[in-house]
């Protein structure tokens, strides 16, 4: 088995972990420094906001170095000042795909123990796949930053989705709205034709608020336009059951009381492209709005590696020159 094959054994595993159990998991597929994935802590099948950072490794090599009740962790000065700093709690989690079990500990100073060359984290041996509620709690737990980080985070997390729309891709999201539910649900999947894709695993509960502003909520930087295209395609029934008369007697073709052209009204608005009584499904395409736009300039401002954090200077005159 390649190391590739053996990573993605790895992430595949957590990840089903925690869609199994409602959580929201995001794979970083341009990699963050160290950072594989995010999760995001759902409660009764709401997202929380809270998110958490993991660093995923697998295979028997991670494995190796063990003490009588943990798993010895080594990372370099740059992956350590990394995550001690990171806006999220960061997590490492080791798999064994062997055993198919797995072992995690949160990065911090306290658990962060410098060697002369490295840094060690003690990783308890301890499955966190045996007890999942357990598991779940504690990384409930886990400290998280001021809401205003928070949400900063969660737009961070969204950026990949940003900057493919920029780039002139056409990035589309589908969802289904349970009409006559009293409290309204959605699952919603954001795509970018078949290259790649990303289905939320959970029913995302908006109590108290309809489609557009359940939108504004979850994707503030974007603004969105029906795809008519599938509004066609999901109205074509509607046109059958309405205009049907029968068909030739001679040639067996339909015909119908008018075109499909004539009957068809372009979508005005957010509206669905298909319905069955139960279900109204929308299919929208994004584009950045302003606030999206600025946020990827500021982001790029606040990450760029480059900028000094400080730029000394004088209050003192500076020497006449003749």
């Amino acid at each position: 088995m390649t190391k590739v094959q053996t990573e993605r054994l790895g992430v595949a595993a957590i990840e089903y972990f925690f869609s199994e159990h409602g959580w929201l998991f995001r794979e970083q597929m341009k990699h963050d420094y160290g950072i594989d994935a995010h999760i995001e802590i759902v409660n009764d099948g709401r997202p929380t906001g809270k998110l958490i950072a993991l660093q995923i490794k697998s295979g028997a090599s991670y494995l190796s170095e063990k003490t009588t009740d943990s798993i010895i962790f080594r990372t370099d000065d740059k992956h350590a000042a990394y995550w001690v700093g990171h806006s999220m709690p960061v997590v490492v989690i080791l798999y064994d795909p062997e055993t198919k079990q797995a072992y995690w500990q949160q990065i911090s100073r306290e658990a962060l123990k410098s060697t002369k060359k490295s840094w060690k984290l003690d990783i308890p041996q301890i499955d966190m796949f045996e007890d999942s509620e357990r598991t779940l709690r504690e990384f409930a737990s886990l400290t998280q930053p001021e809401p205003y980080l928070r949400r900063l985070n969660k737009l961070r997390v969204d950026r990949k989705w940003m900057d493919l729309i920029k780039q002139g891709n056409e990035i589309r999201i589908y969802f289904e709205d349970w009409v006559n539910k009293s409290l309204p649900r959605y699952r919603i999947t954001i795509f970018n034709g078949d290259k790649e894709e990303e289905t939320w695993p959970t029913l995302l509960y908006a109590p108290g608020i309809g489609v557009d502003a359940m939108l504004r909520f979850f994707f503030p930087w974007a603004d969105f336009i029906v795809d008519e295209d599938a509004h066609r395609e999901g109205l074509e029934g509607d046109w059958v059951a309405e205009c049907y008369l029968g068909r030739d007697s001679d040639t067996g073709e339909p015909y119908y009381s008018q075109k499909f052209n004539d009957w068809y009204s372009p979508p005005k608005g957010i509206v669905p492209i298909s319905h069955d009584g139960e279900t109204a499904g929308y299919i929208l395409i994004l584009s950045l709005n302003d606030f999206g736009k600025s946020f990827l300039e500021i982001d790029d401002y606040l990450a760029d590696p480059n900028a000094p954090e400080k730029i000394g200077f004088t209050l003192k005159k500076p020497p006449t020159t003749v």
